[in-house]
């Protein structure tokens, strides 16, 4: 998609605003850990799947708290002004953080993902052949990338520099019963 003037200088506010945040760390997600690792800094919010309950898709914690709204409010017009019809029911944000290969299994469909601060390096590595051949490189340094990240084996180059990136995503299947307004209404 082509970078128009509004968009860049929507991209450069992003980057002023992280530049002053802190994501908590976490331990959730274990696939993303490289050895040795125990936690990152990120949070998903949105609707999750609750281990406790069953792997039922439920509104995250993360939603009752105004900063977190506000950042998935902001990040998702930040979308939208790149694909309007994208569906998505969950934002993941990582900081600072090279993911290991992994494969996103809950995920339903395509993904979209976005690099934001001021780094070098840290492409998203895409296996399109399988895990063990080699991947693609592909910069996502303040692009918009679309991809299968249920589908497709995926990881994090290094990078030197602060980078954050926000994942979209769909975790509703045709059993789930949410109330997708949840979303709507924050």
């Amino acid at each position: 998609m082509d970078l128009t003037y509004e968009k860049i200088e929507k991209l450069q506010e992003f980057d002023f605003l992280l530049e002053k945040s802190m994501l908590p760390t976490n331990s959730d997600r274990k696939n993303i850990l490289r050895n040795g690792d125990r936690r990152y800094r990120g949070v998903a919010v949105g609707f999750v799947r609750s281990r406790r309950e069953g792997h039922k898709l439920l509104p995250s914690r993360h939603l009752s708290k105004p900063k977190y709204i506000e950042l998935f409010k902001k990040t998702a017009e930040l979308l939208w002004d790149w694909d309007s019809k994208f569906f998505f029911t969950t934002v993941q944000f990582n900081q600072n953080y090279v993911c290991a290969k992994h494969r996103d299994r809950n995920n339903v469909g395509d993904s979209y993902i976005i690099g934001l601060g001021s780094y070098t390096g840290g492409e998203l590595l895409v296996f399109w052949d399988g895990k063990d051949n080699p991947p693609e490189k592909v910069d996502i340094n303040h692009k918009f990338f679309k991809f299968n990240g249920a589908e497709y084996y995926h990881e994090t180059a290094p990078f030197e520099g602060t980078r954050w990136t926000f994942v979209y995503f769909n975790l509703m299947k045709e059993t789930d019963e949410i109330d997708i307004n949840i979303l709507k209404n924050l």
